[in-house]
């Protein structure tokens, strides 16, 4: 049986030949050599956030990925405006070739689908005419290729914002929760 010093030393020895192999490969911002060296925490990041949000208005810039990204299985539904229809909001992102800037956008949900008292979640579902930043976004591409955003499905949508289209941007102020913030949304693909 194996005790959890050898458990350590083994992962230490298979932790160096990764690293050699990876060492080519890679480059990090943090010293490759260190192979377990304390970090030097006066090079910690002195802000909370990320990086800053750049102003890109009348900025054309290339959309180099997308992510939806699902709500967890145990966080709470919402109640619709219909007040029968449950749902969750997904976090969608939209990654520009700036300097990593990326913009969240909001309005993709989905919907409660309960079958024989098993939940699941539907797909994900964005309203063609509403006014979320994500209807938006679907309503400018709809646009760009001569359709109705009711003509355009997620798939065909999501597989050309993933086929790294160009943009222009515009900053526009959103607020939420009484706060203002600019953020670089899509007004037209190129």
């Amino acid at each position: 049986m194996v005790n959890e010093f050898e458990e350590a030393e083994a992962y230490s020895m298979s932790f160096e030949d990764e690293q050699e192999q990876k060492k080519e490969e890679t480059e990090s911002m943090i010293d490759e050599d260190s192979k377990g060296q304390e970090y030097d925490i006066s090079k910690a990041p002195k802000n909370s956030k990320g990086p800053e949000r750049e102003n890109l208005d009348n900025k054309e810039v290339i959309i180099t990925d997308m992510k939806v990204i699902l709500p967890p299985l145990d966080s709470s539904w919402k109640i619709a405006r219909n007040n029968k229809t449950e749902y969750k909001s997904c976090i969608f992102i939209l990654f520009y070739d700036n300097e990593g800037q990326r913009e969240y956008y909001s309005g993709i949900k989905v919907f409660n689908r309960s079958k024989d008292g098993v939940t699941k979640y539907s797909e994900p579902n964005i309203q063609a005419d509403a006014t979320t930043q994500a209807s938006q976004l679907l309503q400018t591409y709809a646009k760009f290729k001569g359709k109705t955003p009711e003509e355009v499905s997620l798939h065909e949508f999501f597989n050309f914002l993933k086929s790294k289209p160009k943009a222009l941007i515009k900053q526009k102020e959103f607020k939420y929760d009484k706060k203002i913030t600019k953020k670089n949304i899509v007004e037209n693909f190129i």
